[in-house]
């Protein structure tokens, strides 16, 4: 049975996509700040937090077949009164870097060699269309920032996996805008089927998803045209 470790389990996207994980047979590991597990679909749990260093023993019994980066901060979403850069804070601006881009890179280095020796595994960063570069409007720049930086980590996984014919992928998924704690009941999108998707991306034959952009089972694409900004 594969095992896949998901972060950002305690709410959200990360509990879909952990019973979406477990419907499809895995063994599903879990990492979040929460002190217990709010999800029944894991087989183990620990409390992690990403803006710190990973400790050692982190699930140092497992084999990671599949490392699902999922959790994410939006602190500087316009909805809670940013709405410019210089409204922005450092503290925000670096803690939003800690969770979404050295966490997932803490992560990838801890747990890729492994896939590399085995020549098997599969690496998916949650990030978000507004994390290319075309899509910057100016408004919310941690997250906006810290998504493209995300997806630089993404590229970079991709093309040490790249190396060798091996059954090995790293690709980045937006789930689109989705009805969680952080998009807000606003969101038109249903948070299943975007869980159910990124899983079955991970059955896709690897050249099919390494170093690609997908929302939902569409492929979004990194392209930027330029000029961005006009004057």
């Amino acid at each position: 049975m594969p095992s896949a470790l998901v972060t950002g389990v305690s709410r959200g996207l990360g509990t879909h996509v952990c019973r979406a994980l477990k419907e499809a047979g895995y063994r599903v590991l879990g990492a979040g700040l929460a002190a217990e597990p709010r999800t029944d679909s894991l087989d183990a749990y620990e409390v992690v937090d990403l803006r710190k260093p990973l400790g050692d023993d982190l699930f140092a019994s497992e084999q990671v077949d599949v490392l699902v980066s999922n959790a994410g901060v939006y602190l500087d979403d316009p909805r809670g009164g940013y709405g410019d850069f210089f409204d922005l804070s450092h503290a925000d601006l670096r803690e939003t870097f800690e969770v979404n881009l050295f966490g997932p890179a803490q992560l990838a280095r801890r747990y890729v060699p492994g896939m590399i020796a085995r020549a098997s595994g599969r690496v998916v960063c949650v990030s978000s269309g507004m994390g290319r570069l075309q899509d910057a409007d100016g408004a919310s720049f941690a997250y906006r920032s810290s998504k493209l930086a995300l997806n630089s980590l993404v590229l970079t996984v991709a093309r040490h996996f790249a190396r060798d014919a091996q059954d090995l992928s790293a690709f980045a998924y937006c789930p689109g805008w989705i009805r969680t704690a952080m998009g807000t009941d606003s969101a038109p999108n249903d948070p299943v089927p975007a869980a159910a998707d990124l899983v079955r991306l991970l059955s896709e034959p690897a050249p099919e998803t390494n170093g690609r952009f997908f929302r939902g089972l569409r492929e979004l694409g990194w392209d930027t045209r330029g000029p961005l900004v006009a004057g």
